[in-house]
């Protein structure tokens, strides 16, 4: 209702600089690029979480979080011969670098094994009320972005990365927008020397 409020009747060709929001077909797994048209519905599309936001039907395509596919999309800036690609990667300090641990599989606990009725396992209550199954979902989407990230990242780099630390914000905490904003104010003006520099070289 609120983008309704401020965005209704915008269309891309309204807008003064060129934007492109980048979708996932759900269906196809394809990456859908939305450059034309009504901008509400490119913007629901962009941000349409799986298992938390509904998908946004689309020309008889259904597309939900293009960070399925794209989450950092600097192949979008190249596609449209941008001089200078500054990407900002969200996840940057999320996880940490990629690790493969050797660990020892603790006894299954089943059924009979579980706390008697009325007995309360604190440690099970505690991870349950920490992840729920939303949680577990947002926690599995944050690491597939973070690792496609990387890989992508590494094999098509932009001229400038901006990483603003926000791992102590949750993907859903939008009430803290104010807070992540700055984050990445602080972080651009860490690096406008070299933006600027950049600026000179390439634009």
């Amino acid at each position: 209702a609120r983008l309704r409020e401020h965005m209704a009747g915008i269309r891309f060709e309204d807008l003064a600089k060129p934007f492109v929001a980048v979708t996932s077909e759900i269906r196809t797994g394809h990456e859908i690029w939305l450059s034309s048209g009504s901008l509400i519905t490119a913007m629901r599309a962009s941000y349409a979480l799986p298992g938390v936001f509904e998908p946004v039907n689309c020309n008889g395509r259904v597309l939900v979080d293009g960070a399925l596919v794209n989450p950092v999309p600097v192949s979008v800036c190249r596609a449209y011969e941008q001089p200078l690609v500054v990407a900002v990667n969200l996840h940057y300090d999320l996880f940490g670098r990629a690790a493969v641990i050797k660990h020892s599989a603790g006894e299954l606990v089943v059924e009979k094994d579980a706390p008697r009725p009325g007995q309360i396992d604190a440690e099970r209550q505690s991870h349950q009320t920490r992840l729920g199954i939303t949680g577990v979902m947002v926690e599995a989407f944050n690491i597939i972005q973070d690792r496609i990230s990387r890989a992508r990242l590494a094999g098509d780099p932009p001229d400038m990365s901006l990483q603003p630390k926000l791992s102590h914000i949750g993907l859903t905490e939008f009430h803290r927008a104010d807070e992540a904003i700055n984050l990445g104010y602080q972080a651009t003006m860490a690096q406008i020397g070299e933006l600027t520099r950049l600026q000179t070289v390439l634009a």
